[in-house]
């Protein structure tokens, strides 16, 4: 049912729905919401089509809404960092033997992709990565953020990870004073993850 008045967004401050986003995560009000999600995991069978648990279907949807408040939060500081790092999690790469061509560098504790397969997820968000601009990793795990973090000067931080890791992540980006974006996987485990590349192109 359409409103029975009208309205102009425009007139709102410009940062009003990022300000918003600002309070809901200070006052943690999705966290209160708990009876909110349940409904919507129930709603859309979110449990029955993912073949999981009914609570581990609510603990993705609350995950997944607070990573899109943290993205809405550094939008536009994240467009005017100008050192950015991409962050990759290897287990998208096409192959996890040593098919793969990617060199691993202890001094970070990251991959570097060798472009061997132009189907790798890893390979293709590499390139969309380098053309951007960013400088990029490819990650073992989250543990391997921090040593990556000490060791380059940059102000923008990328990550695509599951939702659990990204929530990590964020934290210990924010902890440095860094702006952070991030693309939550579609498809997580320990190999063959997936994630949106289309996603990834808007974010860069």
């Amino acid at each position: 049912m359409s409103y029975c008045f009208n309205y102009d967004l425009s007139k709102l401050p410009r940062d009003f729905f990022r300000d918003v986003a600002k309070l809901v995560n200070k006052k943690k009000l999705h966290k209160k919401l708990g009876a909110t999600s349940r409904n919507i995991v129930k709603k859309f069978g979110i449990d029955r089509t993912l073949g999981i648990q009914l609570e581990d279907a609510i603990s993705v949807v609350e995950d997944l809404t607070d990573i899109y408040i943290k993205n809405l939060i550094y939008q536009q500081s994240f467009k005017k960092a100008k050192k950015k790092i991409l962050l990759i999690p290897h287990c998208c790469r096409k192959y996890m033997d040593s098919r793969c061509k990617a060199k691993f560098n202890p001094e970070f504790s990251s991959y570097f992709c060798g472009n061997c397969s132009k189907d790798c997820l890893a390979n293709k968000a590499t390139k969309l990565g380098k053309a951007k601009g960013y400088m990029v990793f490819i990650v073992p795990g989250g543990s391997c953020v921090k040593k990556i973090l000490d060791k380059v000067d940059c102000d923008g931080v990328l990550g695509i990870a599951c939702p659990e890791e990204l929530k990590l992540g964020i934290n210990l980006v924010e902890s440095r004073g860094l702006s952070v974006r991030v693309v939550p996987l579609i498809k997580n485990g320990c190999s063959n993850t997936k994630f949106s590349l289309e996603s990834l192109r808007k974010t860069l």
